[in-house]
């Protein structure tokens, strides 16, 4: 299923706090344009060397955070930069 797009959905809204996910691994994906609402990530396998540009500036080095925590911040950008390494995007 690639989506849930109806009447209802645009009469009332998304049905949860998260409605999309984007799935980094081993790339770099922006989320500045075209992709946006991207506000919350978690980190799945061993992301040591990863990192998120966030939406209003800086950049968070992902080594030391607690995979599957969820981590509500503004996205810009996400990085992984091995195989085992994966960021979910979670989108509003």
């Amino acid at each position: 299923m690639s989506g849930l797009v109806t009447e209802q959905l645009n009469k009332f809204g998304p049905f949860g706090k998260y409605n999309g996910v984007t799935i980094v691994t081993n790339t770099s994906v922006d989320f500045s344009s075209g992709s946006l609402g991207a506000s919350a990530f978690i980190l799945s396998g061993s992301t040591q060397n990863g990192y998120v540009d966030l939406a209003r500036g800086g950049r968070l080095n992902l080594a030391g955070f607690i995979e599957g925590t969820v981590y509500e911040i503004g996205i810009a950008s996400a990085t992984s930069v091995a195989a085992t390494e994966n960021i979910l995007v979670l989108r509003r």
